[in-house]
């Protein structure tokens, strides 16, 4: 048994204009999908009530900045097919204090770096919008609480205003759960700085993960995490 339920729009004397059915069932053939349907009634019935059409107010893509203060900007996304809003970045910015910085000085020659003292920007390379892993009682989300891993910073060649530095390596995410639940990938950042200095002036770099998720049967999931890096102000 199938119950009808319409949906009636008023005027502003509380005359019926327009109605249809909420469920609409078009028989044979291919059915429009409900929300497509749905919009065409509520455009259909507007031109009924002479509604004047809303003004288009402009809103411009704006990443967000650190007001004039040095640090990082990192673009997040998981490659998840299944929940495709997860698909969308996800924006965080971290400021960086001198001795983040001077752990970048140009590299005369290579040299090691710890991924643990690169902990404050590192540790938002996770899962955009709501992290599925949270505590079960406080239902607070778990951070990233540690990075591990060796990256080598090299010279890379240099312009005749320019020079270049590869930082680079895999590294392994840590968070704050009882179970150390971790998930690792690949660091790849290009440096610039002046030709006569040691001082960073720019940072671009991606990073390239799998992310685990159990399934439904019981098994995992490694999902592509994604994520960009850029160095503020620009």
């Amino acid at each position: 048994m199938q119950s009808n339920v319409d949906i009636a729009l008023l005027n502003s004397t509380g005359e019926l204009v327009y109605w249809f059915d909420a469920f609409h069932r078009s028989g044979f053939g291919r059915q429009e999908p409900l929300a497509q349907y749905t919009a065409r009634n509520i455009q259909q019935a507007s031109t009924l009530l002479r509604l004047d059409p809303a003004d288009s107010v402009p809103h411009p893509l704006k990443l967000p900045e650190l007001g004039g203060s040095r640090g990082v900007r990192v673009l997040v996304r998981l490659v998840d097919d299944r929940m495709r809003a997860y698909q969308a970045a996800v924006v965080e910015t971290v400021a960086l204090g001198k001795d983040d910085w001077k752990l970048l000085a140009y590299p005369q020659t290579e040299r090691v770096v710890d991924s643990a003292r690169l902990l404050p920007w590192l540790s938002q390379l996770y899962p955009p919008g709501v992290m599925e892993r949270t505590d079960p009682l406080t239902k607070k989300v778990y951070g990233v609480k540690s990075v591990e891993g060796a990256l080598s910073l090299a010279a890379a060649g240099q312009t005749r205003t320019t020079r270049f530095a590869l930082l680079r390596g895999s590294i392994r995410l840590t968070d704050e759960g009882p179970d150390r639940f971790s998930y690792s990938g690949s660091l790849e950042v290009v440096l610039t700085y002046p030709s006569d200095g040691a001082t960073v002036s720019t940072i671009r770099g991606s990073f390239s993960g799998l992310y685990p998720r159990p399934d439904r049967s019981g098994g995992t999931r490694w999902i592509p995490l994604q994520a960009a890096l850029e160095s503020l102000p620009e």
